[in-house]
């Protein structure tokens, strides 16, 4: 299915017309759009004025049902709201990472929600949620930058909708190695936390705090965190299966990328960790 994009979010107010969608400034880069329709002029004027137009007393009263349906706010969160009568989405640039899905509706007795990747990609499949007032919670991996919240009313009913992407703070079971002034992260048990594949090529090392990373081929450092079983033999990390590691050593690593954790913040770096499966020597 595809959406084409009406309009960006100014700080101005936008104002809601049968057939078309709206949405009050995210936090986080959001842009909402819709399937048909045209998008709505922006409103002006004062709604405590004689003779305000009546569409911003009905945008205010959207703004604060929205503000009121998913709090407290979360540090990081992207947040947005959108109103319509039809298929409408609303798009977030997220980095890549583990998140929380939190969406809530009113007006039709139910909305199709389901969330796809910049690139179409399907990110969450299409799920029936009741506009009962409750919130509808999930997990959601992002494998790129860029998601989008698709929202069917059903039977065409107007509906109000607000939602966010709440980066995941789970916990990871991890115990930390240490040899002189290396450590390495390493997990120490079983773990439920949605993970995205990844395969990256570069050169190993230390952080600042002593912590092995990898400085990949595109510019980013990650975090390594090792198999169960990993050891330190002196100053060269040596994994259940595979080649001895060590600071220089060019390497392809295969895993997957892992939300940011700040119960990994003995190592500099905690927001970009790469948990490692395989590794292999590059030449």
């Amino acid at each position: 299915m595809r959406f084409v994009k009406s309009w960006l979010v100014p700080a101005v107010l936008l104002s809601a017309l049968t057939g078309c969608g709206y949405s009050g400034p995210p936090e986080g880069v959001g842009t909402p759009r819709t399937e048909g329709g045209t998008a709505p002029p922006p409103v002006t004027g004062n709604s405590k004025a004689p003779g305000a137009d009546p569409r911003e007393l009905e945008l205010e009263e959207m703004r604060s049902w929205s503000a009121q349906q998913l709090q407290p706010a979360v540090p990081g969160q992207f947040a947005g709201s959108t109103s319509s009568n039809t298929t409408v989405s609303f798009g977030f640039a997220a980095q890549p990472g583990s998140y929380d899905v939190h969406f809530t509706c009113d007006g039709p007795a139910d909305t199709q929600l389901s969330l796809a990747s910049d690139a179409g990609a399907e990110v969450l499949a299409p799920v029936q949620v009741p506009c009962d007032g409750h919130v509808f919670k999930t997990q959601v991996a992002l494998a790129a930058q860029g998601v989008e919240f698709i929202m069917s009313p059903g039977e065409g009913a107007e509906g109000r909708y607000a939602f966010r992407l709440v980066p995941a703070r789970q916990q990871v079971p991890a115990t930390l190695l240490q040899s002189g002034g290396q450590k390495a992260i390493v997990h120490s048990g079983q773990w439920s936390a949605p993970r995205v594949p990844a395969r990256l090529s570069g050169t190993l090392g230390n952080d600042g705090a002593g912590c092995v990373v990898l400085q990949a081929e595109g510019g980013d450092d990650y975090t390594l965190i090792f198999p169960e079983g990993t050891r330190f033999d002196g100053e060269t990390l040596v994994m259940p299966a595979g080649p001895p590691l060590s600071a220089g050593s060019r390497v392809s690593v295969g895993g997957s990328r892992v939300a940011s954790n700040e119960s990994l913040s003995m190592c500099l770096n905690y927001s970009r960790l790469l948990s490692v499966e395989t590794a292999a020597m590059l030449p």
